[in-house]
């Protein structure tokens, strides 16, 4: 079973949450939609166990193409497909200090 979950925006973010093994255009439509109304996205893949390179791909245009910014969190088996597409830097955020 697939699901995928989208809450928001609060604070200026909405999140989408998948499950399972969610089809890749439902996933793509559902961070479309998200990217139109916050000008910050978290994608939370970490409960996704099965998700095929192509899906992947799928959501490629819309991580980097939304027009807002897009945090991916992602179990090892997404992060490793991501990595594979040479996208390891958006299953990787960084913290940055500022003082």
């Amino acid at each position: 079973m697939s699901t995928i979950e989208v809450t928001g925006p609060a604070d200026g973010t909405v999140t989408v949450r998948a499950q399972g093994a969610p089809e890749a255009a439902h996933l793509a439509a559902a961070l479309a939609g998200a990217t139109g109304s916050a000008p910050t996205v978290l994608l939370d893949l970490t409960a996704v166990d099965h998700f095929t390179t192509e899906a992947v791909a799928a959501l490629i245009p819309h991580l980097q193409g939304a027009g807002c910014r897009v945090i991916v969190t992602a179990s090892a088996a997404v992060e490793g497909k991501f990595t594979r597409l040479g996208l390891g830097g958006l299953v990787a955020p960084s913290t940055e200090s500022r003082t």
